[in-house]
């Protein structure tokens, strides 16, 4: 019996001591002999009798908690947890140890779990080649979908659209699926019948892939309304029990493809097997529940750790977090600096969190915080103070080179928003899209019944302004810019108003902020350039040479084909480049500098003009001013409306005017309004002034008696 004993124990990796003295650390071996125990303990060459001391630290620490069950009066055990010890001769050991105290005996037990440590580290080395090989798949979704959008937005240079996208699709090693705007599939690859084990005849009895993929997103996803609703694009992973029983897990990547009135034209839809990854990660418990990146809880673990909370019945916050411009700083550093960014984020939110908080990071740059026992927001935005102020100390590119960050923060509260996990996920996710800050600025905005009522204004305004850009119910007036010296308006700024059928003349503070976040402001911003054209061409037949000053967006800057509409539009209307202007603000030569000087010296290059508005208001650069192709600075009517009383505005007004011709730039005042007010920027040699004195925004009919007056 003793020599099976000891086979079995052998074979087992495992060595058995009795304690005999607990606080000296003295045992003795009682059954096992594997090599691995003579390794680390070599006196049992000589003695079965040892003492666990410093020579094994991590053992001897576990003797001190073992001690609890040792000197109990039951029987009782203890594991170690799983260590690594080398030895004298340089042997890696992987060790587990276990404490038992049984019928008055104590007893340590050792294990030996190299084959164990072994399997561990080929799953998760098998895990991380699967995750990189999902990674590649990856920048094949992104070049094959930036390929598709080129099919799908311009029809017109592919010949047979069909072809065009079968050919562009079949031999993805994914499955791709493009639909119309109704989510009915125009096409579909091979790899699409393949993952979903459907032939091609077979698809008009079953179940079709478009619905299979759109009925998980619907009973999976609290988001699934806000992604519809507002048309956005998503990825993430879903679960799929198909028929009969077999388990997939399908990662979804989901791209709308907008028209220029923001309306969906069709549906790009990518779906990758990722089965095999999750297979692996089931089998080791730290990658089922963490992300491989940041090591901090991933998505699945954050909705247990959800569940749990909820079920706790204690108050508490709910935080999602997201970096803004993060898919801008990922092309511009690399991926490899983006991952560096993440992990350096996280590490830095953990250390402003409370032991009780939780952070988990649950998609690409997105991280959710449950912030224990709060209860009100005056509370709960102290909190988020210590995290914003972690961004403010710069980041360090692999280059070495500093950068900054901001983040945006959607925040819930538990009970009195919602009570249930779905229900918070879903109003969290709404408050973040809807506080996402588009001017790089930490922002945080708070779930209000409000809020959702909101977000349906907005998808009912963005529907009225389609509308309204359909039904041509927009107007330009024009508010005349007086050169000084000649006396004689020269120059027209071009704003746009809203004629709305039912609620009249609309201002455009009240839409133009909806219109950039619906993403139909290009298409306003074009409406607006083509009939600027129009309106010079008339005032032309008039016998008027005025230069017509139009504003441009931020969004429009960026527009990639916005120089070839605007060149398109002179040819068409016939008209001298000269006289067109075009105002961006100095938000938008900051943070797009290289994109803004790209566009305005191709538009300086052809005749036009290019002016900085409402200078002093926003980042106030000089070195801009000098490095960009300007022609006029517009000082805000914030500093002129008191240059009369006050002596700082005073003194900031000639000192842009002097700074200004300095680097021969011309200047026009903004919101003139008295006699007072023009006197002094007259005697201060400003160029041009713009406001009430001279006129309101006027329709262009009250614009030509205007002109007439001044002539």
């Amino acid at each position: 019996m003793h020599a099976t004993l000891l086979s079995v124990l052998n074979s087992l990796q495992q060595v058995i001591f009795e304690v005999t003295n607990c606080d000296t650390g003295e045992v003795q071996r009682i059954a096992g002999n594997s090599q691995w125990a003579f390794d680390l303990f070599p006196l049992l060459h000589q003695q079965d009798t040892i003492f666990i001391d410093d020579h094994t630290p991590f053992l001897q620490d576990f003797l001190i908690d073992a001690q609890q069950v040792w000197q109990g009066n039951r029987n009782n055990t203890l594991k170690s947890g799983f260590w690594t010890e080398v030895t004298d001769n340089q042997k890696e050991l992987h060790l587990e140890a276990t404490a038992i105290r049984h019928n008055d005996k104590n007893i340590l037990l050792i294990t030996s779990l190299a084959e164990e440590f072994k399997s561990k580290q080929n799953t998760l080395q098998s895990a991380r080649e699967l995750l990189l090989s999902n990674d590649r798949l990856i920048e094949q979704n992104e070049y094959l979908h930036s390929r598709l959008l080129t099919i799908l937005k311009k029809p017109e240079q592919q010949g047979d659209i069909l072809i065009a996208l079968t050919k562009a699709i079949e031999n993805a090693g994914f499955s791709v699926i493009i639909t119309d705007s109704s989510l009915q599939t125009l096409i579909e690859n091979s790899s699409t019948y393949s993952l979903f084990e459907q032939r091609r005849q077979a698809l008009e009895h079953d179940e079709k892939p478009i619905d299979i993929i759109f009925n998980l997103m619907k009973s999976q996803l609290p988001e699934f309304d806000r992604i519809m609703n507002t048309k956005s694009g998503w990825d993430g992973e879903l679960c799929w029990i198909s028929p009969p029983s077999t388990l997939k897990w399908l990662k979804i990547a989901l791209y709308p493809v907008k028209t220029e009135l923001n309306e969906v034209n069709n549906w790009i839809i990518f779906t990758n097997d990722v089965t095999n990854i999750k297979h692996l990660v089931q089998k080791n418990e730290q990658l089922a529940l963490q992300d491989m990146l940041t090591e901090l809880p991933n998505r699945f673990s954050f909705w247990q750790k959800l569940e749990r909370q909820t079920n706790e019945h204690k108050p508490f916050y709910l935080l999602y977090l997201d970096i803004n411009n993060f898919r801008s700083h990922n092309e511009y550093y690399g991926h490899d600096d983006g991952d560096k960014l993440l992990i350096e984020l996280s590490e830095r939110i953990t250390a402003t969190l409370n032991n009780n908080d939780y952070l988990a990071r649950i998609g690409g740059d997105e991280f959710a915080i449950i912030l224990s026992d709060i209860d009100n927001q005056h509370d709960c935005k102290k909190r988020l103070d210590k995290i914003f102020a972690c961004t403010y100390k710069p980041f360090i590119s692999t280059k070495g080179e500093p950068y900054s960050i901001s983040v945006s923060v959607g925040a819930a509260n538990y009970p009195k928003d919602a009570n249930s996990v779905e229900e918070l996920m879903k109003f969290v996710d709404l408050s973040a899209y809807s506080g996402k800050d588009k001017n790089n600025k930490n922002s945080i905005q708070f779930y209000s019944q409000s809020l959702q009522d909101a977000s349906l204004h907005i998808i009912e305004l963005e529907k009225e302004l389609r509308d309204a850009i359909k039904h041509h119910q927009f107007e330009l007036y024009l508010q005349p810019i007086v050169n000084l010296e000649q006396n004689s308006i020269y120059k027209a700024e071009a704003l746009i108003r809203w004629n709305h059928p039912e609620k009249g003349l609309i201002s455009p503070i009240q839409f133009i902020p909806e219109a950039e976040k619906s993403e139909l402001i290009n298409a306003i911003g074009h409406w607006v350039i083509k009939s600027a054209c129009e309106l010079v061409k008339q005032l032309n037949k008039h016998g008027y040479n005025i230069k017509i000053s139009i504003n441009l967006s931020p969004s429009q800057v960026i527009e990639e084909n916005l120089f070839s509409f605007i060149h398109n539009c002179i040819k068409e209307y016939n008209i001298e480049p000269d006289l067109l202007e075009f105002e961006v603000t100095e938000g938008v030569l900051v943070n797009d500098y290289a994109i803004a000087e790209k566009l305005l010296s191709k538009i300086r290059a052809i005749g036009m003009s290019v002016s900085v508005d409402d200078f002093g208001t926003g980042y106030s650069s000089l070195a801009y001013l000098k490095r960009l192709p300007l022609d006029f600075v517009k000082i805000d009517q914030s500093f002129v409306k008191d240059i009369v009383v006050d002596d700082n505005d005073k003194a900031i007004v000639r000192a842009v005017i002097a700074m200004a011709h300095n680097l021969n730039l011309g200047v026009t005042a903004e919101g003139v309004e008295t006699e007072e007010q023009l006197k002094f920027l007259k005697n201060n040699a400003c160029n041009s002034v713009q406001g009430f004195l001279y006129s309101r925004p006027i329709n262009f009919e009250s614009f030509l008696k205007l002109i007439k007056e001044f002539y």
